[in-house]
C-alpha cells in the first residue's frame, strides 16, 4: 500500500518547520507591539504651532468685529480651544478674558483646568500662545492680551504603526521565507533518511551488498555507518550459515552414504560368511553321518579346514573394517615407509618367482610418514597382492616411491594389463570381485581394496587404480611426517 504524502516524514518536517516560523513570526510581531513605547507624533504638533501662528498673525490684522467668526473657524477647522488673557501671562490659575463673540472660546477657568489636567496617559494636551493687539474694542481700555491654543493629542506606537502598514509585504515575506526554509529543512533532513530507508528495505531484502557510503560526521552520517557495518556483518554471518549448511548436508549426504554402505556390506559380509558357514556345516554333517563322499575324512577334513580358515580369515577382515570405521582417531606414530615397502616386496618375492614375474623397484631412502605402522602395512601389501594375482603372462611389477611436494607417492605399476572399465568406478567397494568368472579361491574375500582405501584416508592420504594405457597403476599418497627425522 502507498504511503500518503501526509505520512511522509519529509511534509511532516516541512509542515512543522512552516508552522514553527510563522508561530514564531507572530511573536516577534506581538512583541514588539508591547514592547513599543508611546509617541507622540512631533510632526503633527510643529504643524499645529506653524498654523496657530498664521492664525495670531491674521488675527492681529483682522478687525475686532471679524475676530469671533475666526476663532470659531480655527477653532473648528483644527479641532482645539481658543483662550484669551489679559497681558502676556498664561498662568492656566487666572481667569479667563471674554474678549470676542466667539461661541466656542473658553471663557470658564474650570474648563480650561479640565483639559490640562488630563490622568490619561495615552493623551496630552500642547498648547501654544501668542499675543495680540485688537484695533478697537468698544468699552474696553484693555488691547493687549495673550491668546492661548490648546490642542489634544494621542500617544501612538509609531512602530507598529508603521509594522501595520507594511503588513501585508511582511506577511508575505514571513510565508515565503517559511516555505523555503521549510523545504531546504525537510529535504536536507528527509533526503539522507529516505536513502537510508533504500538501503535498509534493500538489506531486509537479502541484498547485503549495498553500502550508504555516508561521510557525514552527525548522527545520520552514525547510522548509515552502523547501517553498512550491519549489512556486512549478516553478509558475513549469512555467508558463513550457508557454508556450514553445505557443510552440515555434506556430513549428512556422508553420513547416508555411509550408512547405506554400512548396510550394503553387513549383507554382503552375511552373505559371504553364510557360504563357507553352509559348506562346512554340510561337510561335517556328512563326515558324522558317514555319508559319501564325505566318509572320506582324509579328503573332507582338510577342506573343512579350509573353510573355516577361510572364514576366519573373512571374520578378521570384517573386524578390521568395523574397528577403522569406529574409530575417531589413529594414534600416529612415525613409519619408516622405506623399510615397510621393502619388507612387504620381500614377502611376496617368493611368489613373484614362482609366477615369474620380473620386478623392478626404485624407492628412496628416508621416507618417513606418520601413522599406524600396522594398518600402512596391510593397505600396502593388500595393492602388491592384487597386482601379483591379477597380473597376466609375461606382466612386470614396478614398484616406484618418492617425495613430492610435502608427500609421498608410491606408484605400483603392473604392465601387460588390464581393468574393465565398467569395473573401474566399483573396484573399491566392498565385496566386489573384478572377475565374475574368478571363484572365492582366486578371487579373495573383496574386502582388500575396499580396507586398504580406507586405510590410506584415514591417514589423511588419497589411493586409486587406474588403466594408463596398458598398464594397470595403484597410486597411493600419504603425508610427510611432521616429525624431525
Amino acid at each position: 500500500m502507498r504511503k500518503r504524502i501526509t505520512d511522509r516524514l519529509s511534509f511532516k518536517v516541512f509542515l512543522i518547520t512552516f508552522i514553527v516560523q510563522v508561530l514564531f513570526g507572530v511573536l516577534i510581531f506581538v512583541l514588539l507591539y508591547k514592547a513599543t513605547p508611546l509617541s507622540w507624533n512631533t510632526l503633527g504638533r510643529n504643524e499645529m504651532e506653524t498654523k496657530f501662528s498664521r492664525f495670531v498673525e491674521t488675527l492681529n490684522n483682522t478687525p475686532y468685529a471679524e475676530c469671533g467668526k475666526l476663532v470659531d473657524d480655527f477653532i473648528l477647522s483644527n479641532n482645539c480651544h481658543i483662550v484669551f488673557y489679559k497681558e502676556n501671562k498664561n498662568e492656566w490659575d487666572r481667569f479667563p478674558a471674554d474678549v470676542t463673540d466667539s461661541k466656542y472660546q473658553l471663557r470658564v477657568r474650570d474648563d480650561v483646568l479640565k483639559l490640562i489636567n488630563l490622568e490619561d496617559n495615552k493623551e496630552m494636551i500642547l498648547s501654544a500662545s501668542g499675543r495680540v493687539w485688537f484695533e478697537d474694542i468698544k468699552g474696553r481700555k484693555d488691547k493687549d492680551f495673550t491668546v492661548v491654543c490648546l490642542w489634544s493629542q494621542k500617544g501612538e506606537y509609531v512602530i507598529f504603526a508603521s509594522l501595520k502598514r507594511t503588513l501585508p509585504v511582511i506577511i508575505a515575506a514571513v510565508l515565503l521565507i517559511s516555505v523555503v526554509c521549510s523545504f531546504i529543512y525537510a529535504y536536507l533532513f528527509a533526503r539522507p533518511v529516505r536513502k537510508l530507508s533504500l538501503l535498509s528495505g534493500k538489506i531486509a531484502g537479502m541484498d547485503f551488498s549495498v553500502r550508504s557510503g555516508s561521510k557525514r560526521r552527525d548522527e545520520i552520517g552514525d547510522l548509515g555507518r552502523d547501517l553498512d557495518n550491519l549489512s556486512a556483518s549478516l553478509n558475513e554471518t549469512i555467508s558463513d550459515l550457508n557454508q556450514r549448511t553445505m557443510e552440515l548436508e555434506h556430513e549428512i549426504g556422508r553420513v547416508n552414504e555411509l550408512e547405506r554402505q554400512k548396510e550394503v556390506f553387513f549383507i554382503a559380509a552375511s552373505h559371504e560368511l553364510k557360504t563357507p558357514i553352509t559348506i562346512a556345516q554340510g561337510q561335517v554333517r556328512g563326515m558324522i553321518d558317514g555319508v559319501p563322499p564325505y566318509d572320506d575324512l582324509d579328503t573332507y577334513l582338510p577342506r573343512t579346514l579350509a573353510a573355516l580358515k577361510r572364514m576366519e580369515s573373512l571374520i578378521g577382515e570384517i573386524l578390521t573394517v568395523s574397528r577403522m570405521q569406529a574409530a575417531n582417531e589413529i594414534t600416529q606414530v612415525k613409519v619408516d615407509l622405506t623399510s615397510l615397502l621393502n619388507n612387504r616386496i620381500d614377502e611376496i618375492r617368493e611368489l613373484l618367482d614362482v609366477r615369474e614375474i620380473p620386478l623392478v623397484t626404485s624407492i628412496d631412502s628416508g621416507l618417513f610418514c606418520d601413522g599406524n605402522a600396522e594398518l600402512i602395512s596391510m593397505a600396502v601389501g593388500t595393492f602388491l597382492s592384487n597386482a601379483v594375482f591379477y597380473s597376466s603372462e609375461g606382466s612386470k611389477l614396478i614398484v616406484n616411491a618418492h617425495e613430492d611436494n610435502g608427500f609421498i607417492l608410491t606408484e605400483i605399476r603392473n604392465t601387460g594389463s588390464h581393468i574393465d572399465e565398467e569395473d573401474l568406478p566399483h573396484l573399491f567397494e566392498a565385496f566386489y570381485r573384478s572377475d565374475s568368472s574368478r571363484n572365492r579361491r582366486s578371487g579373495g574375500s573383496g574386502l582388500g581394496l575396499y580396507l586398504g582405501k580406507i586405510i590410506i584416508e584415514r591417514h589423511n592420504g588419497t589411493v586409486s587404480l587406474d588403466n594408463e594405457g596398458d598398464d594397470v597403476v595403484a597410486k597411493i599418497e600419504l603425508p610427510v611426517s611432521t616429525e624431525n627425522p
